[in-house]
């Protein structure tokens, strides 16, 4: 299901907004996918929707559509669990929406579940203790991606056409590569947080999961309460930065899958300049001395809780947080301090390029099995599979994801603010690579 070919069926009576609903409802249970179903909201939210239709006056592009939303976001009436058995005891249920969930039904969407995720949003690989591990939808043997699992699963098996995601390291990017789809991260700050769990508010973003990038951006523009307009794919030429030693690091077969991707483009005009790019590896540097910044926040926000609670929490969650409790507390303030440096430097260094371009993730999906039965396999493959993402949290502009052959994923990283031409780019991207075949 695609998002603009149903509003086109709505619009030609020959699918209607509340029976399509029931039939998304029929097909969702709570699980390791879903945290909750919200049918007496959507079944009010779809007929709304149909009488738009009828009358001839839909919202946009997202009028009837169903979207689930991660269980990061609070939806009002449910207990935001954060993916944690321990806030899902100790909260209450929400009193109000998060101003993104209402952005959304103010646009026209259906909001039939909620989606699981990682224990606190705080992890790559998709696992989760307490109520599940999704199955990656294109091979069942790999780890579905986190900390979006249940999103991107949910798309990625047909029973949403979109889903909202985070993203604070590659949350929702990193699931979207592992199974088939396009993962979007805004511009920080571009899409509102307030009552949404947080894990690191200086990183802290609302992403988009769907099938294709018009869904994508029309998913983007909902939640970020703007006004829905036209895609339109670039057809000038553009200039694209790869990272010469992120691609020599990658594993062979994710470069193998990049190049022939890049190969293509560079057929089709775009012009791929491969180069060292030092500030991505001053990031990687920065975290080796002074700590990753988002441990720094979790760990303001969660050590009481890990404190009291930490006990009945996903170990390797309370691990990563607790790795840096014995630092130095400015080595906090020496990180941001010189992260704001290096976004100045950064982004006006590269300004004459449109965006860059690499693999999202330098390795295929890993095996569950593998990374659920080592703690030490597990965080291998973790700190793997957000080695690219993260970096652009970090840098703070919008990155989108769109996929390859076999799980992974190939992704456009752009400065701040730039969130609609990166739109535009990756639609023209997308046209010229070939959808890839499971």
């Amino acid at each position: 299901m695609k998002a603009a070919e149903l509003t086109r069926l709505f619009a030609s009576g020959a699918e209607d907004p509340v029976a399509l609903t029931e039939r998304v409802l029929a097909g969702l249970e709570p699980g390791p996918v879903f945290a909750a179903l919200l049918p007496e909201r959507a079944l009010a939210a779809a007929a709304r929707s149909r009488e738009r239709w009828r009358a001839g006056r839909p919202l946009g592009p997202l009028d009837g559509v169903p979207v689930a939303v991660k269980d990061l976001l609070d939806v009002s009436g449910t207990i935001t669990a954060a993916g944690s058995a321990v806030l899902k005891r100790l909260r209450r249920p929400a009193a109000s929406d998060a101003p993104a969930v209402g952005n959304l039904e103010a646009a026209g969407a259906v909001i039939v579940a909620k989606t699981q995720l990682n224990e606190l949003a705080f992890s790559g690989l998709g696992l989760n203790p307490h109520f599940g591990t999704p199955a990656n939808a294109l091979r069942s043997e790999w780890v579905p991606g986190g900390s979006s699992s249940g999103s991107a699963v949910a798309v990625a098996r047909g029973l949403v056409p979109l889903a909202v995601g985070s993203d604070t390291g590659g949350s929702a990017r990193i699931p979207a590569a592992f199974n088939g789809l396009v993962g979007f991260k805004p511009s920080n700050g571009r899409v509102s947080t307030k009552g949404v769990t947080p894990l690191a508010p200086t990183l802290d973003t609302i992403g988009s999961i769907a099938g294709d990038v018009a869904d994508a951006r029309a998913l983007f523009q909902g939640l970020a309460g703007q006004r829905a307009t036209a895609l339109e794919p670039w057809s000038g030429p553009a200039r694209l930065l790869v990272p010469a030693a992120l691609l020599e690091r990658s594993d062979p077969q994710v470069r193998r899958t990049f190049e022939e991707a890049a190969a293509t483009l560079a057929e089709a005009g775009y012009e791929l300049v491969t180069a060292d790019v030092p500030e991505l590896a001053e990031v990687y540097r920065l975290y080796g001395e002074l700590g990753p910044l988002a441990a720094h926040e979790a760990l303001a926000l969660y050590r009481e809780l890990i404190a009291e609670h930490g006990g009945e929490m996903d170990r390797r969650v309370v691990r990563r947080v607790l790795e840096v409790a014995s630092r130095d507390r400015t080595d906090y303030l020496r990180l941001l301090a010189a992260r704001a440096r290096l976004l100045v430097r950064f982004w006006r260094r590269y300004r004459n390029y449109e965006a860059l371009l690499l693999p999202t993730v330098p390795a295929p999906p890993p095996l569950l099995a593998e990374v659920e039965a080592s703690d030490e396999a597990f965080f291998r493959a973790n700190n793997r599979a957000l080695a690219h993402t993260m970096l652009f949290n970090f840098y703070g502009g919008p990155a989108i994801s769109l996929p390859l052959a076999g799980g992974i994923g190939l992704m456009l990283a752009a400065a701040p603010g730039c969130d609609e031409e990166l739109f535009s780019l990756a639609a023209g991207v997308e046209m010229m690579l070939k959808p890839p075949v499971e």
